[in-house]
């Protein structure tokens, strides 16, 4: 018999592993009640949602915190109104931002409030339905003049001025407002721009138009060609008094202004009748009666005024900030405080600007040009001597 020998049997464990030592000066394990463990929230140690998770969330907290905090500012804003502010009311000053100047609105000539004409912009809220400029020839037209507003004690040497039509004037893709501008014709000479469009649209010896014949001359005045056409020959035979009216939505200046104006005459004053000495040095007198003039604050009166023979005369609002060499007159009580820059006899530079805001393809603003178009068509439809005073 074989014998069998029986080995003894060995436990089998793993090899603990070996973690190296290191001197306790350099590697101390700090105990979990040493003040220098930074503890974990108690939310983070019971949550079921990871670390990173977690840290996603918080910018949505903080969102929905904004969020209840503009809901809570947005219902106070509602609850706690501001005081009413009336459009023109009695008695209280107002600024170039409301009426176009800064006068006492007192009543005592043309009644108890001004008439105006939302502009659709906070910025310049209303333009006046009705101005006054000085007349050709008196003795306010050789100096410092007022441009006011109805309502605001015109003198008798004031010709009585009446909005056509308004709009903003947007550059840019952005559509930026640079200004508000309004087209005003003279009181008196209203019948005599009927009678010119009349003409132009159907022709002599018509004393007014019928439905299908506005339509046709909405479309003529609407287009580039047209358009051109039809307020070229109604301002260079003259006799329609007229003025535009600028009021800046932001802070501008007289070179940026005149710029606009010197290349938009650049552009249409093309041919024969725009060629020669002469019409280079209107437009360079043009140039320098602006330039130089510095700033023209927001909501403050930049008007331009067109006689009957075609002569250019500006006027600007006075503030603190006017150059030396424009001279200022106090004016009479409740007129606004204006100031003549300067005036150019060649009617060539004046209709060509006006131009720029009537015709053509690309006009300064087409908002204008569109309200002074329903302006028309408010006068037209009318026989020739009848034209109401108001349009707008």
């Amino acid at each position: 018999m074989s014998q069998i020998t029986i080995s003894p049997i060995r436990c089998l464990r793993a090899t603990p592993n070996i973690v190296p030592r290191f001197p306790k000066s350099q590697h101390a394990v700090p105990s979990l009640s040493s003040p220098s463990i930074k503890r974990r929230p108690r939310s983070l140690l019971y949550s079921t949602s990871s670390l990173h998770h977690q840290s996603r969330r918080r910018p949505i907290q903080k969102a929905a915190i904004l969020l209840g905090v503009s809901a809570v500012a947005a219902a106070w804003v509602i609850t706690h109104p501001r005081p009413l502010r009336l459009d023109a009311p009695p008695n209280t000053s107002r600024d170039a931002l409301t009426a176009g100047a800064r006068v006492e609105v007192t009543g005592k000539d043309h009644g108890d409030d001004v008439d105006n004409i939302d502009t659709g912009t906070s910025t310049v809220p209303y333009f006046p339905r009705k101005i006054w400029l000085p007349r050709s020839g008196s003795s306010s037209n050789d100096g410092a003049s007022a441009a006011l507003p109805a309502g605001m004690g015109a003198a008798r040497e004031e010709e009585e001025y009446q909005l056509l039509g308004l709009g903003i004037r947007k550059v840019s893709l952005f559509r930026i407002q640079v200004y508000v501008v309004g087209l005003y014709v003279a009181k008196s000479d209203l019948g005599r721009l009927q009678e010119k469009l009349v003409k132009a649209s159907v022709g002599s010896g018509a004393s007014t138009l019928v439905q299908g014949e506005k339509q046709e001359l909405r479309k003529t005045l609407l287009e580039g060609e047209g358009s051109a056409k039809v307020w070229g020959e109604v301002l260079k035979e003259g006799g329609v008094r007229s003025a535009v009216r600028i009021v800046p939505t932001r802070n501008t200046n007289f070179s940026h202004l005149r710029d606009g104006w010197v290349r938009g005459i650049d552009l249409r004053g093309k041919g024969k009748e725009f060629e020669g000495e002469s019409f280079q040095a209107a437009v360079a007198d043009f140039k320098g009666m602006l330039g130089g003039r510095g700033s023209v604050g927001k909501g403050k009166v930049l008007l331009l005024g067109r006689g009957g023979d075609g002569a250019l005369r500006a006027w600007v609002e006075e503030d603190q900030s006017l150059p030396d060499g424009v001279e200022a007159r106090q004016p009479a009580p409740n007129q606004a405080k204006m100031s003549l820059l300067g005036g150019l006899k060649d009617e060539r530079v004046s209709r060509l600007v006006w131009m720029g805001y009537l015709a053509g393809d690309n006009v300064a603003s087409d908002e204008a040009r569109q309200s002074v178009v329903d302006g028309v068509m408010d006068i037209v439809e009318r026989p020739i001597g009848t034209v109401e005073i108001q349009v707008l």
